[in-house]
């Protein structure tokens, strides 16, 4: 059973870096980090759900395809809406008034509610291949259904972050796929008692 247990670990340890290696490859060009990140999170998604003939590399590259042009409406907006969560945020933590920290306290529970979309939009949209704009309520649908699981998906993402800024050549190894493996478990566990 030990021996067993190892050999788990350290396959998902060399699953995990290698989709890390080629999402980091895929991304090189900055116009392709959506799909590329898509095609992480379908290959995640794949593994996590039990799917483990298929091979990383054909099944990353057959994803990218799939998911290049599908991926940027749904990626463009959670990039603006974090973008503009975040400026909004750095403008107004300066700032002293009343009305400004009512707004800065407004503009917080926002960002708290974005949080579970941005988590779980890819899974579901790749999961159940629904449009962008379908995608992102049904992410906060079923996030509300499972607070627990966000936070514990936000812990996940957490420590690697944590893991990038302390052991940075860990982090750099594995950052994107064990965020992707969090956020896909998270969503998954939510989806499959739907």
């Amino acid at each position: 059973m030990g021996i067993r247990l190892i050999v788990i670990i350290m396959n998902w340890i060399w699953r995990l870096s290698w989709i890390n290696l080629i999402w980091l490859l895929f991304s090189i060009p900055i116009i392709t980090v959506i799909p590329s990140t898509f095609a992480m999170y379908s290959v995640v998604i794949k593994l996590v759900k039990g799917e483990d003939e298929a091979d990383i590399l054909p099944t990353f590259i057959q994803d990218f395809k799939k998911y290049f042009k599908k991926s940027f409406p749904l990626g463009l907006a959670l990039f603006l809406l974090g973008a503009f969560l975040y400026a909004d945020m750095m403008i107004l933590k300066d700032q002293a008034g009343s009305i400004l920290l009512i707004l800065r306290y407004a503009l917080l529970i926002i960002t708290v509610l974005f949080i579970p979309i941005a988590c779980y939009s890819i899974p579901i949209f790749i999961e159940y291949e629904v449009s962008w704009f379908k995608a992102l309520p049904l992410a906060f649908i079923l996030a509300m259904k499972k607070p627990i699981n966000v936070l514990l998906v936000c812990c996940g993402i957490l420590g690697s972050l944590s893991l990038l800024f302390f052991l940075t050549g860990i982090g750099v190894l594995f950052f994107g796929s064990l965020c992707a493996l969090f956020t896909t478990m998270g969503a998954l566990s939510v989806l499959q008692k739907e």
